[in-house]
């Protein structure tokens, strides 16, 4: 994974102090101006309404809360020392995870266009048979995917003040792979590389950038395209709307990657 995100991950994640009469979200936040108001800030239930509308979670109303904590997280599941529970073995990355991963199904059905499409050549899609949500992506789906609360988290290692049974799910609206099927949403989890090698409609990773800064090659894991990398989570460092790295506006998210022909640089 490339270091500006393993850092910006747990940095961001941790590093926020944030008010507690933070705005209520608009939809109108401004870009890569930080978590607070974004669809992400859960700090106040019915603040945002994407999630939980009746069920305070946290007293102190935290935003990081949701998905990490300081002390006795999620351990990796060959860890042999320590306390916290182990996370599933997929899951290889977990920066100071918090949210539960208790009963979450890793098995998702991947993107499919039908039996009618190319098999074959350049016009086929070449991430078939190799995609596997990774384990970024794993991490956002299981708020995402409706299958466990998002206000719960935390686990008995930790205090009382760290730790939600809450039984609020995300919203219809915002649900991303609900009944694990993945089929009708772009594609995560392949080597954008190995498509872009046999895709003449793909452009190469180096070349095309969703920030003034940053290419789509900074914004892969290990080569690999997941959510984050057409997603600022924690909306920093991004030009787009809601938490885009850069805005869609004329299409110019999608032909970062897509070569029509048509590519204005950010």
């Amino acid at each position: 994974m490339p270091r500006i995100f393993a850092i910006g991950l747990l940095g961001v994640g941790l590093g926020l102090v944030l008010a507690p009469q933070a705005a209520a979200y608009s939809g109108n936040y401004t870009p890569g101006t930080g978590i607070n108001g974004t669809v992400h800030d859960l700090a106040v239930p019915g603040k945002n309404g994407m999630v939980y509308s009746a069920e305070p979670a946290d007293p102190l109303q935290r935003v990081c809360i949701f998905c990490h904590a300081p002390h006795n997280t999620y351990r990796l599941s060959t860890a042999t020392g320590g306390a916290g529970p182990q996370a599933p073995a997929e899951f290889d990355y977990l920066p100071l995870w918090n949210h539960s991963l208790a009963g979450f199904t890793t098995t998702f059905t991947m993107y499919e266009n039908g039996p009618g499409a190319p098999l074959d050549g350049p016009k086929a899609l070449q991430a078939f048979g190799q995609m596997v949500p990774g384990n970024a992506s794993l991490l956002c789906l299981s708020c995402h995917d409706g299958s466990i609360a998002v206000n719960s988290y935390g686990n008995s290692s930790q205090l009382t003040e760290s730790v939600s049974s809450g039984t609020t799910f995300i919203t219809n609206k915002y649900q991303i792979g609900k009944d694990k099927y993945l089929g009708n949403h772009h594609p995560i989890g392949f080597d954008y590389d190995a498509v872009q090698s046999v895709d003449t409609e793909i452009r190469n990773a180096d070349d095309a950038f969703l920030t003034p800064a940053t290419s789509v090659r900074d914004h892969l894991f290990d080569s690999h395209m997941e959510c984050a990398t057409c997603h600022s989570v924690h909306n920093t460092g991004n030009t787009g709307e809601r938490l885009l790295w850069r805005s869609d506006q004329n299409s110019e998210l999608c032909l970062t990657c897509h070569d029509k022909g048509i590519y204005t640089a950010p």
